[in-house]
């Protein structure tokens, strides 16, 4: 059974890497050709695999206890815990991410919500003493955008 399974996964493994460049067809959508020699800058002349593109931060890190130290967020952005994980973030030597000073706002008394199409969604705002998970209805959250999954 082992076996069986062990072959069915290279073999997925196999189809999903599928070669590219010297103008061969283009990768499917959501593949990206990536150069097998990483001298190569020209695809037409080199072979290449078919990948997922690495997925883009779109918040930079810092804080944390890491080592070397993170860099300081650029102006316009403060350093907090990362609202979108559990747990208790900087406090415990895990990263934190820069969010924009002018990120909308949401949730709160009126109970906004993000901009709509946006791709945004409502997490309670770090670091600011309102825990909704302990009597504060009222609490503001950051739209930030969600994790990939």
């Amino acid at each position: 059974m082992r076996f069986t399974a062990l072959v069915i996964a290279t073999l997925a493994a196999t189809v999903t890497a599928r070669n590219c460049g010297f103008k061969i067809a283009p990768c499917p959508t959501g593949q990206e050709c990536i150069p097998k020699d990483p001298k190569c800058t020209d695809l037409n002349r080199c072979l290449g695999t078919c990948r997922r593109p690495a997925p883009v931060k779109e918040y930079q890190a810092c804080g944390g206890n890491v080592r070397p130290p993170l860099p300081d967020c650029a102006k316009g952005t403060t350093c907090r815990d990362d609202p979108r994980l559990p747990g208790c973030g900087m406090a415990c030597d895990r990263q934190g991410i820069c969010i924009p000073d002018n990120a909308p706002q949401c949730g709160g008394f009126a109970g906004f919500e993000c901009p709509e199409g946006s791709g945004l969604e409502c997490y309670d705002l770090p670091n600011d003493d309102c825990d909704p998970e302990d009597g504060g209805n009222d609490c503001i959250g950051v739209c930030l955008k969600p994790l990939p999954k």
